[in-house]
């Protein structure tokens, strides 16, 4: 089970990551995305995420997030998705070095796509494998070389 850090205010925007997240088997972690503060940093270093979405907004604290997050040893290497309104965002996340990005009202097969990327997120539709033990399938087998039920039944039938 992989942790996702979303650091947003938008309760519409968090539940609707909550739903993908939580269908692929994983964790969400909501936090705040306004306000840098210590208390922010332990919870995002203590979430130990596999992936961050961040939602990029005009808030005075908000591109700071980004920053302390590429700079702190603990979360430097883990990846790290825009999501905004912003027009340039393309420019803006190749310049910061984002990993990725997604353009908000949040396309729902775009964040499935995105997520599978760095998460083991099965696709939709895609029929997921089912492991059957070696034993239940040996045994099914047996049960399908007996002769059927009634062919004994008849069989025995006539020769008394």
């Amino acid at each position: 089970m992989a942790r996702v850090v979303c650091l947003s205010d938008t309760v519409s925007l968090v539940r609707l990551v909550r739903e993908e997240v939580i269908s692929g088997g994983h964790l969400l972690v909501p936090l705040p995305g306004s306000r840098l503060n210590d208390a922010l940093r332990q919870a995002v270093r203590q979430a130990a995420p596999d992936v961050v979405l961040f939602e990029l907004t005009n808030a005075l604290d908000n591109p700071h997030l980004y920053f302390f997050l590429r700079s702190d040893q603990a979360t430097r290497h883990i990846p790290v998705i825009f999501l905004s309104f912003r027009p340039d965002l393309d420019l803006l996340a190749t310049a910061l070095g984002a990993d990725g990005y997604l353009h908000l009202p949040l396309d729902r097969s775009a964040l499935h796509h995105t997520l599978s990327t760095y998460l083991d997120i099965p696709t939709p539709g895609g029929a997921s494998r089912i492991e059957i033990p070696r034993p239940t399938v040996q045994r099914y087998a047996s049960l399908m070389q007996r002769p059927p039920l009634m062919a004994r039944v008849a069989v025995g039938a006539s020769a008394v």
